[in-house]
């Protein structure tokens, strides 16, 4: 004969399951809802659906992990070509793992210019070179093979324009200006940042477009 003890048992196992499956359909919807609004926000800006992008997915790769992607949008932003995608990466501590949820944005140069990164100062690594603005060197550091062209694109207007945006971490990665953050990303944010990004690319001197710039066959 069962005991009532035991009846007790599997009548909280299937409540707690009935809870947990309850839990997951609610959070299901709710996630659903959010990504069919943000749908909707980007479609006012004319940007919509693609397939993820495998070269830009190599790029968010080499900057934190290999992942995969979320959601990509892409269209126009002021004249220049852009796109949104959120990111999903893992790392492994012991036993545990950790799924990190990020985003980046992209807007396209009008040429394919040299590598450069520019990141905030973790403290541990510094950049292999100075520049003259040491305000900007306990800031920022610049990860470029070539020490010419970055002084050439991170100029004194330049430098005291970042100075007023210390939350942007940029790369340049052939004729992509590519920029991230924490967490999937908002329309609301991801036009902000565009903005910020579009006045990033009208600070490149227009000799460094020349002088260091390949064509883009499209």
């Amino acid at each position: 004969m069962i005991s009532l003890l035991a009846v007790l048992g599997l009548l909280l196992l299937t409540a707690l399951v009935a809870g947990v499956t309850w839990l997951s359909i609610r959070n299901s919807r709710r996630h659903l809802a959010r990504l069919r609004q943000r749908a909707a926000e980007a479609a006012r800006f004319g940007w919509y659906l693609v397939p993820p992008n495998p070269w830009l997915l190599d790029v968010a790769g080499r900057l934190y992990r290999r992942g995969r992607p979320g959601e990509t949008f892409a269209g126009d932003f002021r004249g220049r070509g852009m796109c949104a995608f959120d990111y999903r990466y893992t790392t492994s501590s012991g036993n545990s793992q950790q799924t990190h949820h990020v985003h980046l944005v992209v807007m396209n140069l009008p040429v394919a210019l040299p590598p450069l990164t520019l990141s905030r100062h973790s403290g541990l690594r510094r950049s292999d070179f100075e520049l003259e603005n040491q305000k900007f060197n306990d800031t920022f550091r610049i990860a470029c093979l070539d020490n010419r062209y970055a002084s050439a694109v991170v100029h004194p207007r330049l430098m005291e324009w970042m100075l007023y945006n210390p939350g942007l971490e940029w790369q340049i990665a052939g004729n992509a200006l590519v920029s991230w953050g924490p967490g999937d990303f908002t329309i609301a944010d991801v036009v902000g940042r565009l903005e910020v990004m579009s006045r990033l690319v009208d600070l490149i001197p227009p000799f460094v477009l020349r002088d260091y710039g390949r064509p883009v066959f499209r």
